[in-house]
């Protein structure tokens, strides 16, 4: 299989992405004390996949170089 490295990582982001993920929807107050509400956990999600979407990018950059 092509690119295994690429879909281990996909793999290990996804097993702590969902429950980061779960935490965050189920959750009413975050740790700062602020209430939440489907806006802000929208906004959470969103900063969640963005750092999950630069990870994977670097990964795949370091296969390539390699």
């Amino acid at each position: 299989m092509k690119h295994k490295g690429i879909w281990l990582i996909n793999g290990l982001l996804a097993l702590f992405a969902v429950p980061i993920a779960v935490m965050i929807l189920i959750r009413r107050v975050d740790g700062s004390g602020y209430v939440e509400t489907g806006r802000s956990r929208l906004a959470a999600l969103a900063r969640m996949s963005m750092v999950r979407t630069k990870i994977v990018r670097f990964c795949r950059m370091r296969m390539v170089v390699t």
